[in-house]
């Protein structure tokens, strides 16, 4: 229940500051250009919404070998951030994306499918303390709705970051399940390496992981979802019991000040035998 009431007040606080604002801004916007989200649903941090889009699918392509004719996946699709960038790439290709949120989908369903029919959205009724309190089905049960070795191409960026352990080996059995043999994927995380754990423990870190969780660290106990980092020998054994093989080297993320990281969180490239 306090989940869930948490979830409204933030929605109504949300709506109520940036209501105004979206409809005016969708007004105003080309219809020439893609469209962008309304505030009110953009669960995507601090950073510029088009910029990073792009971002990733430049590494989606020279990290992850992403074609233009591929089928390709988005574990955890959110406002379409991943998928908007995708949508002047994929020729020959396809996407299919499912999330947690539903206004979030609605909203994916609405705007970019009848303008890319190649692109598919849908609502997974997955329970998460953070995005879906009012969820009836446990994210390490959830079976994701495709067929087996169905894509060529799978992507998970801030998803891991804000799942529960069971979820976390969970979510690679299926990213693995669904993916072409050979196929690769791209998938964020917050990795406590032992340089990040020495940032943790120095203050430096960009995220302060103090609580401890089953198998990990928290920023906040109370949910626990907010934001979730795991040692990175753990997680690479998940990988593998998967049947996921990294593609090192990890490009280790920003938070844990990094030299030279790509984007706040660590990323990991990795494809099924």
């Amino acid at each position: 229940m306090r989940d869930k009431a948490i979830y409204l007040a933030k929605a109504v606080v949300r709506q109520l500051r940036w209501g105004p604002a979206d409809f005016l801004a969708a007004r105003r916007r080309d219809p020439s250009l893609p469209p962008l989200p309304p505030r009110r649903l953009a669960f995507v941090g601090g950073g510029d919404f088009e910029q990073t889009g792009q971002q990733f699918l430049g590494y989606f392509r020279e990290l992850g070998g992403l074609q233009p004719n591929h089928r390709v996946l988005d574990v955890g699709s959110g406002i379409g951030r991943m998928a908007l960038p995708l949508t002047g790439y994929l020729e020959g290709g396809s996407y299919a994306g499912f999330d947690v949120g539903r206004e979030m989908v609605r909203w994916c369903q609405r705007t970019i499918s009848p303008r890319w029919p190649n692109f598919e959205f849908t609502w997974a009724p997955v329970y998460n303390g953070k995005y879906n309190p009012f969820g009836d089905v446990s994210g390490d049960e959830f079976r994701f709705p495709y067929e087996d070795a169905s894509f060529d191409f799978a992507f998970a960026t801030s998803l891991f970051t804000h799942l529960l352990p069971g979820e976390v080996s969970h979510y690679l059995e299926e990213t693995a399940r669904v993916l072409k043999p050979g196929g690769g994927c791209l998938l964020t995380f917050f990795l406590l390496s032992a340089e990040a754990e020495a940032e943790l423990a120095a203050g430096r870190a960009m995220l302060d992981f103090r609580h401890r969780i089953a198998g990990g660290l928290t920023t906040d106990p109370a949910q626990p979802e907010e934001a979730v980092a795991y040692p990175d020998a753990d997680v690479r054994r998940q990988l593998l019991a998967a049947g996921l093989t990294v593609s090192e080297p990890i490009h280790h993320g920003l938070w844990a000040n990094t030299p030279g990281g790509l984007t706040l969180q660590d990323v990991v490239i990795a494809s099924r035998a």
